[in-house]
C-alpha cells in the first residue's frame, strides 16, 4: 500500500495498479486500459510496467512517466506481493514468497455450492474479522478459527435451517511459516472438490482426512491401470450394487465394530456378515480385518476418483 500511497503523494493524483490482464491490484479503480508502452485516454496516462499497468488520473510528462517507470521496475514487484488484496490472491498465481509473514494463523473453509450464499454468510459474519470471497465453485471464508470442524457445522446447520440446503465444506491447515494463505486455500477447495468427487452430498472434510484421496487422484491413469491390471475386477460389482457399498462405508464408520453397524444398519447381525462375505467373494477381500479394509477403500476411491 506504501508504494501506491506514495506515487500518489508524488504526483498529486490518483494511482491504480493493475495486472495484465485488468485485475485491480491496489489503488483507485480508474478504468483498465491495456498499453504495451504509454497511452493516454480521458485525461488518464497509462503506463506498461513489466507485468503491471499502472494508472494515474492526469496526464504527466514524459520525465515524470520516465521516473515512474524506472520506480516501477525496481519496487512494484516486492511492494505487489504486500499490496495484493486477500480476494486476488486468491483468484490468480501469486508467488509463495510475496505471502510469507501474513495472515499468520489464519485457517480457510471452502463451502461448494452452485447456490449463492454469500449474502447470507455475510450476514452472519457481521461485525467480526472474517473475509467471504465468492468464486465460480463457491465460497472462501477466511478467519482465525479455533475449532474448523465447530466452525463448519454451525455454518452447515445455518444454511440447511435458512435455505433447506446441502453443503459441502472443505478446510485448511492452519497458516503459517512455510504454509501461506494460497496453499490454504487450495487445500480447502481441493478437500471439498475431492468429497464430491467420491459422492459425498454434504459434511465437512478437513484437508488431513481427505489426504490419500488427493495422491489417489493425482496418481496418472497409467500408475494407477499398472498396479490394477488384471485384478479387482468384482469391485465392479460392489460399486454398482448401493447396497453392498453402503454396508462397507457404515462398517468403516463404526471402526469395524460388526454389531454396531447392523444396529445402525437395521439389520440382523447375520444379515449383515452376509453382505460382507459377499463382499469378500467378489473382492477377496475381508473387510473386519483392518489391513483388508483399508485396501478396499482404497480401491473403490480409485475407482470413483478416476471413473474407471
Amino acid at each position: 500500500m506504501a508504494f501506491c500511497e506514495n506515487l500518489k503523494s508524488a504526483l498529486k493524483a490518483n494511482v491504480a495498479i493493475y495486472d495484465s490482464k485488468g485485475n485491480l491490484i491496489e489503488g483507485e479503480d480508474l478504468g483498465f486500459i491495456y498499453t504495451k508502452d504509454l497511452e493516454y485516454s480521458k485525461g488518464i496516462t497509462y503506463i506498461n510496467a513489466s507485468k503491471y499497468i499502472i494508472a494515474i488520473s492526469k496526464e504527466i510528462s514524459q520525465d515524470a512517466i520516465n521516473l515512474v517507470r524506472m520506480i516501477a521496475l525496481a519496487n512494484i514487484e516486492e511492494a505487489a506481493g504486500f499490496m495484493q488484496p486477500l480476494e486476488y490472491i486468491l483468484k490468480n498465481d501469486v508467488q509463495s514468497e510475496t505471502l510469507r509473514g501474513r495472515f499468520s494463523d489464519y485457517s480457510v473453509l471452502y463451502i461448494k455450492s452452485k447456490t449463492n450464499f454469500k449474502e447470507l454468510l455475510e450476514s452472519i459474519y457481521e461485525s467480526t474479522d472474517t473475509s467471504i470471497i465468492q468464486d465460480d465453485e463457491g465460497i472462501y471464508i477466511v478467519k482465525i478459527i479455533d475449532d474448523l470442524e465447530q466452525e463448519a457445522d454451525s455454518i452447515i446447520d445455518g444454511i440447511s435451517q435458512e435455505t433447506g440446503s446441502n453443503v459441502l465444506i472443505g478446510a485448511s491447515r492452519r497458516v503459517g511459516a512455510n504454509y501461506t494463505i494460497k496453499d490454504a486455500a487450495n487445500h480447502a477447495k481441493q478437500s471439498a472438490n475431492l468429497a464430491s468427487i467420491l459422492g459425498f452430498k454434504e459434511g465437512f472434510y478437513h484437508i488431513d482426512k481427505m489426504l490419500m484421496y488427493g495422491i489417489l487422484y493425482s496418481c496418472s491413469d497409467e500408475a494407477v491401470e499398472y498396479y490394477m491390471n488384471g485384478g479387482f475386477n468384482g469391485f465392479y460389482d460392489v460399486i454398482k450394487g448401493k447396497e453392498l457399498l453402503d454396508t462397507a462405508e457404515e462398517l468403516f464408520k463404526c471402526h469395524l465394530n460388526v454389531s454396531e453397524a447392523s444396529r445402525k444398519l437395521y439389520l440382523h447381525r447375520n444379515t449383515l456378515l452376509y453382505r460382507l462375505e459377499k463382499i469378500k467373494n467378489l473382492t477377496g477381500l475381508d473387510i473386519k480385518k483392518f489391513e483388508e479394509a483399508v485396501i478396499f477403500r482404497t480401491v473403490v476411491a480409485l475407482y470413483k476418483l478416476k471413473r474407471r
